[in-house]
């Protein structure tokens, strides 16, 4: 196998400095149900959501206690809400968005068959620390309140649809999503609407008798980017880009369709007025794209009005110049590179992160998979791979991926990303686990490795502020439950 450059990896324990702690434990007097990090709408993080039980008041009524805590831990707002349940029905909270200066809650309720699913929501107010009654949408309108329980289930049946919010900008949208139910429609509608829920804009999509899907692919503050799927005679593909403040359409790029001579999986970035498409590919055919028979890499460029200024592929026998690969993007022992994370730097420069990955089948254990060390591809402008670079960790089995998030640095020109490994021992065949940070700062990686193993405590890592982490540190019992921000080391 020609040589590659390995990353040298430095060892660190506890070289952290520590910035500030808090005790989530002694934040509030309930069993804590969620607790999750509060992004802004440029997705830096704001701060941190923690959701706590406090009591069955009634058969139908639970009381909860929230809290919220800045980027740097300290508590900005706390309160306290009743909230309804209903019989045979299972519920859970999403992780806040934050549209100004609130926060908009949303909680799922769910039968244990998926046929009976609805969306219930408040609005967190952080500058007077009020929580709004709670509110759902229903035949194009909110409705203050909760849903009578009398024959919801049998009414919610009927309900092919269920429309999700997702904050944007200064306001939400409702994006319209089909349920698992037995009545059969098209998700067709998608709608705009500032904080105070008055509509901005809507859009229904008229297929006709197409067979069409579509999904939300990349938002920002400016834009809406949708992937439409559509049959006829064989699968088109489309990129379209829509205005968030209008919902004015400023293209419809043709991606595939029964002429193509690759099926896509992409990342989408708007860059200097651009429109930057970039992932991955495999041999053209209608069921869409298949890793087992990946091709290689793609770097698309859009300009404002829709047209094509950029294109490029990237075949695996290309990387022969760093590793023995064949055009299957096999490498020796069988393993292949699966992408994990694609690096859109400002630049206009990319990185694509993969990782090792081997699938087997064994008569008696079923389903293999196996994973080992990361490769960064590093691209050029002009989408030529310059280099190759390999980051050692240990074997994994049963695991598709070690790999855990990534965030942008130094105004998106550098990227840290975060991993998981557990590192076997030489004396003996425990494994203890080790937190990976591996920072990509003006083309070079910095390696750290943090034990994570405790005897008594389990260790999570979370997103924080840039140039941070967040650790959570808690016992099987509650009892302790601390989280610090460390400052990271690069």
């Amino acid at each position: 196998m020609k040589k590659l450059i390995v990353v040298l990896t430095l060892i660190i324990s506890t070289t952290f400095s520590q910035a500030q702690v808090s005790n989530l434990a002694n934040l509030a007097s309930g069993k804590l149900k969620r607790f999750s990090p509060i992004y802004e709408p440029n997705n830096d993080v704001y701060g941190y959501f923690a959701l706590y039980f406090n009591d069955q008041i009634s058969a139908d009524e639970e009381k909860y206690e929230y809290v919220i805590l800045d980027k740097n831990l300290n508590k900005v707002a706390n309160g306290e809400f009743i909230d309804v349940t209903y019989k045979k029905l299972l519920s859970k909270f999403y992780s806040p968005d934050k549209i100004g200066n609130k926060l908009f809650l949303t909680k799922k309720y769910m039968s244990y068959d998926a046929h009976v699913s609805f969306l219930s929501n408040r609005i967190l107010n952080l500058d007077n620390n009020t929580v709004s009654e709670p509110f759902y949408f229903k035949e194009n309108e909110f409705v203050e309140g909760n849903k009578d329980a009398d024959g919801l289930r049998k009414i919610e049946k009927k309900i092919p649809f269920m429309n999700i919010p997702l904050a944007v900008n200064d306001g939400f949208l409702l994006l319209e999503t089909e349920k698992n139910t037995q009545i059969k429609s098209k998700a067709t509608a998608v709608r705009y609407y500032d904080v105070e829920k008055n509509k901005i804009w809507e859009h229904n999509f008229d297929f006709g008798k197409k067979k069409v899907k579509y999904y939300l692919s990349e938002f920002d503050k400016e834009n809406l980017f949708f992937t439409f799927y559509t049959d006829i005679n064989g699968q088109m593909v489309n990129i379209r880009r829509y205005d968030v403040a209008t919902g004015e359409m400023k293209f419809d790029y043709l991606l595939e369709d029964k002429y193509a001579e690759y099926n896509h999986v992409y990342n989408i970035k708007q860059l200097d007025g651009n429109t930057i498409i970039t992932g991955k590919i495999s041999p053209y055919k209608t069921s869409g794209y298949d890793y087992k028979k990946a091709a290689g890499l793609f770097k698309i460029v859009i300009d404002g009005e829709g047209n094509e200024i950029f294109k490029k592929y990237f075949l695996w026998e290309d990387a022969n110049k760093f590793v023995e690969m064949n055009e299957k993007g096999k490498l020796e022992g069988g393993y292949r590179l699966l992408a994990k994370d694609y690096f859109i730097f400002n630049d206009g420069k990319i990185s694509v992160l993969t990782e090792k990955l081997k699938s087997g089948y064994n008569i008696l254990l079923g389903n293999m998979i196996k994973t080992t060390d990361f490769v960064l591809l590093e691209f050029d402008q002009d989408f030529v791979l310059n280099d190759m670079k390999v980051l050692e960790k240990d074997l994994s089995k049963w695991s598709s991926s070690d790999y855990l998030y990534s965030q942008y640095l130094n105004e998106e020109n550098d990227a840290v990303f975060f991993y998981q490994d557990y590192q076997q021992e030489s004396d003996s065949k425990e494994k203890n686990w080790v937190l990976g940070i591996v920072a990509l700062i003006n083309g070079e990686m910095n390696h750290e490795k943090i034990p994570m193993s405790s005897d008594n405590h389990y260790i999570y890592p979370y997103v924080a502020k840039e140039g941070y982490i967040l650790l959570r540190e808690l016992n099987k019992d509650a009892e302790f439950d601390e989280i610090r921000l460390e400052k990271l080391n690069y």
